[in-house]
């Protein structure tokens, strides 16, 4: 007897995707391929275990610094020895003057620029940025070391031959130019030469992986209609699709633009679950004092979740983190266990890896937005204490979504509120993958439960769409163009839906069981054209997904979906 795969028309394991588009396995053609829709960026859990976000250099001809680039009593001249063995650097010569860009239009919140550097005849180097609120940083050439700064953060990488990956983190503000200028020792501008090569204007705390640009701003990673295979829980990649959420809190990451007490923050202290230096750290002082950081969020109504990565620092001596929207929520972040809640508060804390922990903050009640994060001296016990004057914790990706019950994946802001739009995957609208009898495998995993349950397939017929609800442990029955199954089954689950026109049923089966099968169907309705897979009120996973041109046995189902 042929094997179920044998018998497939369609089988979508998504290990391979580009934007717009989720390859399927078989047909080989690509008749079987999905589309794929986001209008906008998101992020995912890579093979590497890190978060991955959207990347950008926004910075227009990045290393044609005879283009859009003007210089003032300075010269430029291409074709030099880079830091990468390549001869794309440039010699900067400068008469006591710059080059600079400008025209980079409504950049705002938190940026960092950054641009490889290496000593000619000058003795330093400054990038400026010229706005509202000038941002500096200036270094020696010979070594690297700072001269001056004015900035959030600023940092200067040796990557071997001379070279320096310069970086300043800066608020953006109605930016007028960026500027490059060799200067001396004391940081005021001179004359002389320096090479210079690939610069970078991007968001966040941390300069990333340099991206070549041409006459416009170019975006990488996770971007809009980029499928997401995530790598959360798994060392396999899974299709991830979630529902539209927003993220309220402004600020994610930049910690210092929120309201401070009993202590003090230091930005990019440690590498983040980004992969990335671009953790804030909370240092407790020793008054007796909240201990803690917040801010507000337009949130409105019930039903908020707000979620922060943490990690207990290197010698703290209390391990309570917490969350307060209210009630306020512990956190053991020396053994990754939920602590003591008040009121109806719902937690959870998940580890993310490195020592690092999501902290999930669940509140049901009407209050308002506000989130406090910060450190607390015992289980239950008031924020209110006698701080260490000793490194606290780590903080990183802090999020508010509002009028929902579960957190979904992180949303980064900088400066202003972000909305992920809805995944949405599809298989053409011009494949025939069956008539009347037929199956559809699905190999998923449900990451959050909800009253709803999640929309995980539904297919496209001729009298209507027919959708499969949940996980499908409770089936119930038909209403108007739709058949659905609910349940509130959480994690993996393997299961089949067989339509078989020649019977007059459908028969669903789960995780190796028959759990249903309906005979009051209406014959019209049969028909496979598409496939869709989708989201309703939960995060899912989609592992694999397999379409039949027959109704397969019992026995063929059940071994198919035994997990």
């Amino acid at each position: 007897m042929a094997s179920t795969y044998d018998k497939a028309s369609l089988v979508m394991i998504p290990s391979g995707t580009k934007a717009g588009k989720i390859f399927s396995q078989k047909p080989v053609s690509g008749d079987g391929d999905f589309t794929f829709t986001r209008s906008s960026a998101a992020t995912r859990v890579n093979a590497d275990g890190f978060i991955e976000k959207e990347t950008q250099n926004l910075l227009r001809q990045s290393n044609s610094f005879d283009t859009t680039w003007i210089t003032s009593s300075a010269s430029v001249t291409s074709g030099q020895s880079g830091y990468d063995g390549s001869s794309d650097a440039w010699l900067f010569n400068s008469s006591g003057g710059y080059i600079y860009q400008s025209g980079l239009g409504s950049v705002s919140g938190v940026h960092t620029i950054s641009v490889y550097v290496k000593a000619g005849t000058a003795q330093g180097l400054r990038i400026r940025v010229d706005q509202s609120s000038d941002a500096n940083y200036i270094i020696d050439l010979s070594d690297g070391s700072l001269i001056s700064e004015g900035s959030i953060s600023y940092k200067s990488t040796s990557v071997g031959g001379g070279w320096y990956r310069m970086e300043l983190v800066f608020l953006a503000n109605t930016i007028t130019n960026i500027q490059f200028r060799v200067t001396d020792l004391t940081g005021a501008t001179s004359s002389g030469t320096a090479y210079i090569q690939d610069a970078q204007l991007e968001q966040g705390l941390v300069a990333r992986d340099y991206i070549e640009t041409t006459t416009t701003a170019v975006e990488g990673g996770i971007t809009d209609n980029v499928p997401r295979l995530d790598y959360t829980d798994s060392s396999c990649p899974a299709l991830l699709l979630e529902p539209q959420r927003t993220n309220l809190l402004v600020n994610s990451e930049y910690f210092a633009s929120w309201n401070l007490s009993g202590g003090s923050l230091t930005a990019n202290a440690t590498t983040s679950p980004e992969g990335v230096q671009n953790a804030y750290l909370y240092t407790e002082d020793t008054s007796t004092n909240y201990h803690r950081f917040n801010v507000g969020a337009a949130a409105t109504n019930s039903n908020k979740v707000y979620s922060v990565y943490a990690k207990l620092a290197d010698g703290a001596v209390n391990k309570w983190f917490t969350i307060d929207n209210g009630p306020t929520a512990w956190f053991d972040l020396e053994n990754g266990v939920i602590g003591n809640t008040q009121g109806s508060v719902v937690i959870d804390i998940k580890p993310v890896g490195n020592g690092w922990y999501r902290c999930i903050y669940h509140n049901p009640a009407s209050t308002t937005g506000g989130i406090y994060i910060g450190i607390a001296a015992s289980n239950g016990g008031g924020g209110n204490h006698t701080g260490s004057g000793l490194p606290a914790f780590y903080a990183y990706g802090a999020q508010c979504e509002d009028n929902v019950t579960y957190a979904t994946s992180y949303i980064p802001t900088y400066g202003s509120s972000v909305t992920r739009i809805k995944d949405r995957a599809l298989t053409s609208s011009s494949i025939t993958l069956a008539t009347k009898n037929f199956t559809i495998f699905i190999d998923s995993r449900k990451m959050n439960l909800s009253s709803a349950g999640s929309l995980d397939i539904s297919y496209k017929t001729g009298g209507g769409n027919v959708f499969m609800y949940g996980n499908c442990i409770g089936w119930s029955g038909a209403s108007g163009n739709e058949y659905y199954c609910g349940g509130t089954l959480l994690g993996d689950c393997k299961w089949a839906f067989v339509a078989d026109y020649d019977a007059g049923n459908i028969k669903i089966f789960l995780n190796g069981s028959l759990v249903k099968t309906d005979t009051s169907i209406n014959l019209s309705r049969f028909g496979l054209g598409q496939v869709e897979l989708n989201y309703l009120n939960a995060m899912s996973q989609y592992k694999e997904v397999i379409t039949i041109p027959t109704a397969i046995s019992n026995e063929e189902a059940i071994d198919l979906t035994t997990l």
